[in-house]
């Protein structure tokens, strides 16, 4: 981390943890990554080494063990726990709860090697103010269960402090610090802190999508996309089964969560977007390579403030947007928590929700509310419990495990929104788009040579005023704006524009403004080893598609459901409006300061707060 001149009030956030990076890379990685085991611990295996200066397009490749062609092979073991060895310098902690309001104590759980940790918070935003620190706090060092991932780590609080009434509605990043022998390690915690008089003086609620980051938080090896290997883990090829059902959120954020690297997928995409991908390419995840080789969590390219929300703060924040925050937890306690405000903005990955705050959205918008979704991926419902201590979801091939699916509320089956064994609208009737009509794009082997952009139909729309963009031209040319994960509408042409088929739930009055392509996996048939690829074959994902529809998988249909798009749409839902950019990277082209992009969230923004 940056020296403490570097965080003062009013400085302007830039790469939050650059002096953080070598220490991941000499002690992270072959401590923390590469804990050895020991009685009530799980073993976290770490990478053999580390190459420095690994090219950005990942085509040096880090040493493994012997018989490991590639990063993937390690999958199964690549998660993080806290080590046995009193000799290995780590801290971990995290709150106890994911959001607050002044006046509230914040509960700090923290486990540590070190005799003693300082603690430093930092609103991050538009500027990154140091707000409060304290120093030479106590250390201690407990045992984490097995477990942890699922029922939580159980650790006892170690400090508190009082959040005082004047601190700013916002993201808030808790710094903790160990040092021995010259050794320096930090790791992060974060909360949101929400307004003490909810839009009294900010038309915008700022939603952070953090179920979706509980989704893809695999410290301690289990969440909705794995479990360890001693848990019965495996690969790919386990995906429906091999996954945590619940996923705790007392346990710590993985690294690169909170605070990640100046880099982005427009930093990843942009050797494609200028034309590099030669022929005969062989399949490349420079994303995975880099977090791999510095020392970060799997998924912390996928999902996170550091990596995606906490650069729609920055740049709202800092052109003059007055906005609250809120945990999308909060709003299923509270509905009415959307009332007072005029706009509702998602952003980033935000691909899991539950009935309840769906529910409440679509209230919002009966009301005359407005929502901009500039974020990707919408597939799944998830369901929490009544402390919010722990989120649940049993997927589409276990749909009939669920205790909801005997108890005969079948509208909370934790399934994709598209489940034919739960009775709810497709997503594209809240938010204009579908999850399951795009899914990915510029990542491996899905749309490898794409630009990374929209092809823009409907130039004269109102999105699009003062652009000066053109029929056909490229929205996100400049910087990357398409992936990882997108969201489209099944559509038809007619007269050289696009219109919404309706077969995928779309009303017939949504306008399609710009498209970019999308496919259900990848494309896998160009003479590479299917081991290679990370997403798989997109016709494994259309199987499971058909499944989830109930449609029989024929060849025929298949070939029907291998195929999506991303999409940019506006509609209204009865009093309402919703504007749609189905990607994930939309923020990334807002902090590259794509003219473009920032014009058309911008004239978003300023007609749904007018």
């Amino acid at each position: 981390m940056a020296s403490n001149d570097e965080h003062e009030p009013g400085k302007t956030p830039g790469d939050f943890d650059q002096g953080r990076r070598d220490l991941l890379k000499a002690a992270a990685v072959t401590a923390a990554l590469g804990a050895s085991a020991g009685a009530g611990s799980a073993r976290a295996y770490g990478i053999d080494g580390v190459q420095e200066g690994l090219n950005r397009t990942g085509r040096q490749r880090l040493p493994f063990r012997q018989g490991q062609r590639t990063w993937f092979s390690n999958i199964a073991n690549w998660y993080e726990f806290p080590t046995t060895d009193p000799d290995v310098l780590e801290v971990w902690a995290y709150t106890d709860k994911l959001s607050y309001a002044p006046g509230d104590e914040v509960a700090l759980h923290v486990n540590t090697t070190a005799d003693a940790y300082n603690v430093e918070v930092f609103r991050d935003g538009g500027t990154l103010a140091s707000v409060y620190k304290q120093e030479n706090i106590a250390g201690a060092y407990h045992d984490t269960p097995l477990e942890a991932y699922e029922s939580g780590c159980n650790w006892p609080v170690s400090t508190s402090f009082k959040i005082p009434a004047d601190w700013k509605s916002g993201g808030y990043v808790v710094v903790l610090t160990v040092e021995r022998d010259g050794e320096k390690i930090e790791h992060e915690a974060f909360f949101i802190l929400r307004s003490a008089n909810p839009g009294r003086t900010a038309k915008i609620l700022f939603l952070p999508a953090i179920p979706t980051w509980i989704a893809y938080n695999d410290w301690a090896g289990g969440c909705s996309y794995r479990l360890p290997p001693e848990a019965g883990g495996g690969g790919r090829e386990a995906r429906e089964t091999s996954y945590a059902v619940h996923t705790s959120t007392h346990k710590p954020w993985p690294r690169g969560f909170i605070r990640f690297p100046n880099v982005g997928i427009d930093g990843f995409l942009q050797d494609k977007a200028a034309g590099t991908v030669p022929i005969n390419w062989e399949v490349t995840y420079p994303e995975f390579d880099y977090v791999f080789a510095n020392g970060y969590a799997m998924f912390s390219w996928m999902a996170g403030w550091g990596y995606f929300d906490r650069h729609f703060a920055i740049w709202a924040e800092q052109n003059g947007y007055e906005m609250d925050y809120a945990s999308m937890h909060d709003v299923y306690d509270n509905p009415a928590l959307l009332e007072p405000y005029d706009l509702i903005v998602q952003v980033g990955h935000d691909e899991y929700h539950t009935f309840e705050y769906r529910q409440a959205v679509d209230a919002h918008l009966e009301r005359g509310g407005k929502v901009m979704r500039v974020g990707g991926n919408i597939l799944w419902k998830v369901r929490w419990d009544e402390e919010n201590k722990r989120q649940t979801f049993y997927k589409d091939g276990r749909v009939t495990e669920d205790p909801m699916y005997e108890e005969g509320k079948r509208e909370r089956l934790t399934v994709g929104w598209h489940h034919f064994e739960s009775p709810t609208e497709n997503p594209v009737t809240t938010w204009g788009v579908n999850g399951h009509k795009g899914v990915y794009a510029n990542s491996g082997a899905v749309t490898p040579r794409a630009s990374g952009g929209f092809t823009v139909y409907r130039n004269k729309h109102w999105v699009f005023e003062g652009t000066d963009l053109y029929y056909g031209d490229i929205l996100g040319r400049i910087v990357p704006v398409v992936g990882f994960e997108v969201d489209g509408v099944d559509y038809t042409f007619r007269h050289g524009l696009p219109y919404p088929t309706g077969e995928d739930g779309a009303p017939s009055d949504l306008e399609i403004l710009a498209l970019a392509p999308a496919l259900q996996a990848e494309e896998t048939d160009h003479g590479h080893s299917e081991g290679l690829h990370m997403w798989g074959s997109m016709y494994d994902d259309a199987r499971e598609l058909a499944a989830a529809l109930n449609i029989e998988p024929t060849q025929e249909n298949l070939e029907k459901m291998v195929y999506g798009n991303c999409a940019v749409t506006y509609m209204q839902k009865g009093p309402g409006e919703v504007f749609a950019a189905g990607t994930c990277g939309w923020v990334h082209g807002l902090k590259g300061g794509d003219p473009f992009i920032e014009r058309v969230t911008k004239n978003v923004m300023d007609r749904f707060t007018s």
